[in-house]
């Protein structure tokens, strides 16, 4: 079953929530906010999300609803379980929690430690789900102690709030399948997910699942309009911008680029945005159309079929071209083609 949700890029409140309402009445399946503290451009507006979610949650109806992602290191577990499921009870049973390993931007300025990454997933992930329980629990792990601890937010969902982690390296990809509900990438070819996907089935064997309980989130930079052109090198810039910022998944495509903006030791400063666009060209293009959404409503249709081939289940498309145009567009022109997948 295809699902398609939106990212709804960081703005001003009015805007974020204006994108929002749109895509729910749009009939989107899912809205996805960004978790930063801070962003890219030194001229951002980066607002909380969870925050942002609940007044999402009050707006809309039908879409679910979740980070695009939050880390393990801002909060702590038992305060994250909190926080989420009090989302879980203002959208009545909407809530997703996206997790990924962070970015340095949003920790290291801030003297938050960013230590143990796979080790502080798994115990976040166990930590949550026992609390979600509304049991009293005991938990002794490498990274965090528990005793005698609960919370006191009964869910709207009934067995838990489904849990989606960022994974792009075998060992967090093993994490997906044992222990996610879903698995979001970003800045894959449909190509890669067809070969990454075989770890994360693999994992769900070890832990006697199957790779159908997985919904494979495809995070993708995504542009639609009339004219091919616009389209393509809306998508183009916003993928070398994605690829500058993470050197390391370019280079499986076979280029290298400086990395001197790679997101796990990048800080942001007043020039930052200004010196990433100055190495922009040298991003080659081909990379970059291979990990995109773009072009006529026809051609966008053609690249989410290639992904569905690959095993994905569920779009998050970053949308690059004009936000209320490119929503009615996928939601008149796309979706409809494919009703009998969703």
């Amino acid at each position: 079953m295809v699902k398609f949700g939106v990212m709804v890029r960081p703005a001003t409140c009015e805007q974020m929530f204006e994108h929002a309402t749109l895509a729910d009445r749009l009939g989107f399946d899912s809205i996805w906010i960004p978790d930063h503290i801070i962003l890219e451009n030194f001229q951002s507006i980066s607002l909380e999300a969870w925050c942002l979610l609940s007044a999402v949650a009050v707006r809309t109806r039908n879409v679910t609803l979740g980070t695009s992602v939050t880390d393990p290191y801002r909060r702590h577990p038992a305060v994250l379980a909190q926080t989420v499921a009090t989302l879980d009870r203002i959208s009545g049973g909407r809530a997703i929690l996206g997790l990924g390993a962070g970015e340095a931007m949003n920790v290291d300025p801030f003297g938050i430690p960013r230590d143990k990454r796979i080790a502080r997933m798994k115990e976040t992930v166990e930590v949550l789900r026992r609390l979600w329980t509304g049991e009293i629990i005991d938990y002794s792990g490498e990274i965090f102690k528990f005793s005698k601890a609960f919370i006191q937010v009964p869910l709207v969902q009934k067995l838990s709030i489904p849990i989606y982690l960022a994974a792009n390296s075998p060992k967090t990809r093993r994490l997906v399948g044992l222990y996610a509900d879903g698995w979001l990438a970003e800045m894959m070819s449909p190509d890669r997910y067809a070969a990454d996907i075989k770890e994360v089935e693999d994992a769900t064997r070890k832990a006697a699942r199957s790779i159908n309980q997985i919904d494979v989130v495809c995070v993708v930079t995504t542009a639609l309009s009339k004219n091919y052109d616009e389209a393509r090198a809306a998508a183009l810039l916003q993928a070398k911008r994605r690829f500058l910022w993470w050197p390391k998944q370019l280079q499986l495509y076979g280029y290298k680029v400086t990395e001197e903006f790679d997101w796990n030791r990048l800080t942001v400063g007043r020039e930052t945005s200004e010196r990433i666009r100055r190495h922009i060209p040298e991003v080659p293009d081909e990379p970059c159309e291979d990990v995109t959404i773009f072009g006529t409503p026809e051609d966008c249709i053609g690249r989410i079929e290639r992904y569905l081939r690959s095993g994905v289940t569920h779009f998050e498309f970053e949308i690059v071209s004009p936000y209320k145009e490119t929503c009615e567009l996928l939601a008149k022109k796309v979706f409809p083609c494919f009703a009998e997948s969703t």
